[in-house]
This record gives structure tokens, sequence and C-alpha cells, in this order.
């Protein structure tokens, strides 16, 4: 399976739209995507296209909450659908991370900094 990655700024946050598997194949194009486009401290990531994610997908996305916290912003996660949902709750960071129902949830607050 690919993975396809778009990304547009929607009220300041950096929004990247994740479609595919998030596996060990494909994390490599999801981190060079979020080490070149997010550029601020608040991204979203827009799961809603996103079928399946392993270990290796949400140790990505770990580091990143970790980064974004560390540099005083916030990474938002939206439309998180199944499978996807169910690997956070049962890795227990579903609480740590900030799931969204939607992009519009997720960007209802705007950013003053720009990304």
């Amino acid at each position: 399976m690919e993975l396809n990655v778009g990304s547009e700024v929607q009220r300041g946050w950096r929004v990247l739209a994740v479609a595919g598997e998030l596996d060990i194949d494909t994390v490599p194009l999801l981190s060079a995507r979020m080490d070149a486009d997010v550029t601020g401290a608040h991204a979203v990531l827009d799961l809603a296209q996103l079928d399946f994610m392993d270990s290796t997908g949400l140790a990505l996305v770990l580091d990143w909450h970790r980064r974004l916290v560390e540099a005083g912003g916030q990474l938002r996660i939206a439309a998180a659908q199944g499978p996807v949902r169910r690997l956070f709750e049962l890795a227990d960071v579903a609480e740590v991370l900030s799931l969204f129902e939607s992009v519009d949830a997720a960007v209802q607050e705007a950013v003053d900094s720009a990304l």
C-alpha cells in the first residue's frame, strides 16, 4: 500500500492530510513531509483517510507530539477512524494526544504565529 500526504494551512495550523497506510515502509515519507512542512509549533494530522497505522507510525506521531509540545505548541489528531483510533486506545495514548472528530474542530482556535 502507499501513503499520500497533502498539506495546507488552516487558521494558522499546518494541516497534513494522511491517506493510505502508515507503516514501516511509509513512515519515512510522512516524516520527511513533516520535517519540510511543519515549520511552526502547531500542526494537525488529518487521519480521516488513513486505513492502517502500525507501531512505527505511532512512534512518529508521539515523537512529533513531544517535539511540538517542547516548542510551546501542539500536535492535534483529527478524524482518526476505526483501527487507527483503536491503536491509540490500545497503546494508552488517546488521553495524551489531542484527538478531534474533524479538522474543523481541530483548527477551531486560530494560532497567531505564522506556520
